[in-house]
């Protein structure tokens, strides 16, 4: 079970990385080329346009984590509840 929660934990982990560097690449990347007087689009704005996408697969991994827990657990808890009755 703890390889369980690790492996979900670190994929979750590597989903935020992901995108925070992505969102810093993204914003220096901006501040270098971006002209002023062709948009009022703030630079920083570069750094959150990415972030929604990343938060939705960590999500999606965090949904699996729950899902596959729970599935997980109930098996445990019936495999217990069938030893009960043997003894």
């Amino acid at each position: 079970m703890k390889k369980l929660h690790l492996g979900f934990g670190i994929a979750a982990l590597c989903g935020v990385a992901a995108g925070l560097i992505h969102g810093t690449i993204a914003w220096i990347v901006a501040e270098v080329s971006w002209d002023p007087y062709l948009t009022s689009f703030p630079t920083w704005g570069a750094f959150i346009l990415p972030l929604p996408f990343y938060a939705l697969g960590v999500a999606a991994v965090l949904l699996a984590w729950a899902v596959t827990w729970l599935s997980l657990r109930a098996v445990k808890k019936s495999h217990c509840k069938k030893q009960d009755g043997v003894l």
